[in-house]
């Protein structure tokens, strides 16, 4: 089995990011919240973040962003229409019915994806819409753990990923191969 990170790795860019700045373009009242969210991606991207702070950040900013659940999904069927074009198409080649696409991007934003990504095993942070909160963040460590619960009998030949943040994952992994602007290297 492989598994592939989606972020940098499948999708060129930072989906979750990408979405958050689709959504304020699209709803002009959440323009105010741009600053903040730009923060917690830095500060996220940079590893000054703990996978708990991180989650208590992002517990904020999607209840204020999932108010409208409708609107929500409407707008993830729209992402998806102008964002598919950022998919690496020769990562998208290297997947496999039977591999796993293990995400920190939310549920509801990977689910208007899926058909595309050509498996439907998809590990990813896990949302209430109805209640607007993170259920369980797919984040560092928690990516080994929700691999090992879906997958318990089940190992990682090859892992691709863009960043050592999946330094668990990498341990956990036959082969390693960091990803860089779809290019691959072999790095264990």
């Amino acid at each position: 089995m492989q598994a592939f990170d989606f972020d940098n790795t499948i999708y060129k860019g930072e989906s979750s990011f990408d979405f958050a700045l689709y959504v304020v373009r699209h709803e002009l009242k959440l323009l105010k919240y741009l600053p903040a969210i730009l923060k917690v991606l830095f500060s996220y991207k940079s590893e000054h973040l703990s996978a708990d702070e991180y989650a208590n950040l992002l517990n904020k900013y999607i209840g204020i962003f999932l108010e409208n659940k409708e609107r929500i999904l409407e707008l993830v069927d729209g992402f998806w229409a102008t964002h598919e074009r950022k998919l690496y198409l020769n990562m998208l080649e290297k997947i496999h019915f039977n591999d796993v696409i293990i995400t920190t991007a939310p549920d509801f934003l990977m689910k208007g994806i899926k058909k595309r990504l050509r498996t439907a095993n998809i590990l990813c942070t896990k949302t209430d819409l109805k209640k607007g909160t993170l259920v369980y963040l797919n984040f560092h460590e928690n990516k080994v753990k929700a691999f090992k619960k879906k997958y318990p009998k089940k190992t990682i030949k090859n892992f691709y990923t863009d960043s050592y943040n999946d330094a668990p994952f990498m341990d956990f992994s036959k082969n390693v191969y960091l990803v860089s602007h779809g290019d691959c290297t072999k790095i264990k």
